[in-house]
């Protein structure tokens, strides 16, 4: 098959603004449905365009692939704000490739983290044609899901996304080149410690950073992408930075009216930028590769079903159960089977964490550092002493009497007295009988009590699929600080209250794992 392939076409938006977009097709003047990709990391780089879906196979598979820089970006004309017009610029580049003569009015959009959020975006303004989108590794939430953990600003990643976003920025003077270069060294040596340390070295460079702080609202409708009726065939990661919200992104169109009967929820042992299923000192098999699941073939054949009419799967959702090594397909997330458990926790030493001088780092999670493409301190780490520290409160369960899967939501909830307003962090491990603690699950809250008053909080540690063996237990860290995951900040000392602290998981029991469709027997859209 020949191709023909259009760089750098010019397409116009509402505005008159000018975004550039390469055009991959089968030669010919036959109409073709179009995969559309919108990335601010450079069209005329491979790695980045070809990351979600094979470009080149998309369109010997007889599909137009566009793939466009967003305003701003490399050769698109216009400013780069982030999330700011991709509502509007999306819904204009679909129509764009509507009118064109190769294309034969279907259009669907794929791509991950940022790219993924511009689908949630175009898709907000009902474009005709869109088929549906594939947001991979995002949230469709800018606040909650980007800026913010719950109250507690992401400091880490949102640090290494701009100081990346601003080195990449076009048409930089030689100063404003070394400026941006100093900032991504002092991302990397960790020389910022709070938002206002960012803004300030930044400065220019990103000047949108002020904005994003005081979770205005204004940087894009909140409820927006909640009222989204295109099919979306959402992709997570348990460790992803995304993951959560990514889950949030699916579940919450049931309680929005606006599920699709082909909505599908696919979720793997992941974090942000690193998809093979390995990580320092643990890999899932190679079955949990994104790769192994023929991604190009998965998001083409889906495209296929919306155009063609074809019949939606009875078990749309997809997950790889840590610890079984396996997939499984359920009808919901999470599955109907799974019911909500009550895992009481004692303290493990001292219930007083001390205000330290130092911040708790972070090991391993839901990161986006420096290293991230090789998991450099992102998954299920271990956790190693820090519940010796002063400035951490330990507990612990009993162990588990049974095999057991958690499958769907973790929360905590803690009796905390606090010396003032304080952040609060827990880091949910699975311990083994010889004592190592390898994380699984996190996240934060905050008090707002002071003088020492009781309070209780609920911490949302986030969704999981994992298989814990009998005689398991499970260990939390609290602390008041997780560095340079969350923004550094005042630490106040915390007591964790004998006030019955106690996980919240759901479970489904083990005794009869052949209940479940796996990967093995291939459900329908695989």
């Amino acid at each position: 098959m020949s191709l023909v392939v259009d760089k750098h076409v010019p397409v116009t938006m509402r505005d008159g603004t000018v975004l550039a977009a390469d055009v991959y097709r089968p030669e010919g003047a036959e109409p073709r449905s179009t995969v559309l990709i919108r990335t601010p990391y450079s069209k005329d780089d491979p790695a980045h365009a070809n990351t979600w879906i094979n470009v080149l196979r998309a369109a010997e598979s007889g599909w137009a692939v566009v793939v466009q820089d967003v305003r701003g970006r490399f050769r698109s004309g216009g400013t780069f704000v982030p999330f700011a017009h991709e509502a509007d610029d999306g819904a204009d580049t679909i129509a764009w490739v509507r009118e064109q003569p190769w294309s034969d009015g279907h259009v669907g959009m794929v791509g991950g983290s940022y790219v993924g959020i511009t689908q949630w975006l175009a898709a907000t303004r009902a474009p005709e044609g869109l088929l549906g989108i594939v947001p991979g590794s995002t949230a469709d939430d800018v606040t909650t899901g980007w800026t913010h953990e719950e109250q507690n600003l992401t400091f880490g990643f949102l640090a290494h996304w701009v100081s990346v976003l601003a080195a990449s920025s076009k048409d930089l003077s030689p100063e404003d080149r070394a400026r941006a270069a100093a900032l991504v060294q002092g991302v990397t040596d960790s020389q910022y410690r709070t938002f206002d340390d960012l803004i300030k070295a930044a400065g220019d460079l990103a000047p949108y950073l002020p904005d994003w702080r005081d979770r205005s609202g204004e940087i894009v409708d909140p409820e927006a992408a909640g009222r989204v009726r295109v099919p979306a065939l959402v992709i997570a990661g348990w460790f992803d930075i995304f993951g959560p919200g990514s889950i949030a992104s699916y579940t919450r169109r049931d309680a929005a009216g606006t599920r699709q009967p082909h909505d599908r929820l696919l979720a793997g042992p992941w974090a942000h930028g690193v998809m093979g299923g390995w990580f320092p000192g643990r890999t899932y098999g190679p079955a949990a590769s994104f790769d192994a699941l023929d991604p190009t073939g998965l998001q083409l054949g889906w495209f296929e079903t919306l155009r063609d009419g074809g019949p939606a799967p009875a078990d749309p959702v997809t997950v790889f159960v840590m610890g079984a090594d396996e997939w499984r397909s359920f009808s919901t997330w999470p599955p109907q089977e799974a019911r909500p458990v009550e895992v009481p926790l004692r303290v493990d030493g001292s219930p007083h964490a001390l205000a330290s001088t130092e911040p708790v780092p972070t090991i391993g999670g839901r990161t986006f550092f420096p290293g991230y493409k090789v998991a450099a301190n992102a998954g299920p780490r271990p956790q190693g002493s820090l519940g010796k520290r002063d400035d951490v409160v330990a507990l612990v369960s009993d162990p588990l009497p049974e095999d057991t899967d958690i499958l769907g939501g973790i929360t905590c909830t803690l009796a905390v007295a606090s010396d003032a307003p304080t952040a609060v962090v827990v880091k949910l491990s699975t311990t083994d009988r010889d004592g190592e603690a390898v994380l699984l699950a996190e996240g934060s809250s905050r008090t707002t009590a002071s003088a020492r008053q009781s309070e209780t909080i609920s911490v949302d540690l986030g969704p999981t699929a994992v298989r814990l063996d009998r005689g398991k237990r499970l260990s939390l860290t609290v602390a008041a600080s997780d560095f340079p995951r969350l923004e550094d900040g005042p630490r106040a000392g915390f007591t964790v209250l004998e006030q019955a602290p106690a996980l919240h998981l759901d479970v489904v029991r083990t005794s009869i794992p052949e209940q479940y469709p796996t990967i093995k027997e291939k459900a329908p859209w695989l």
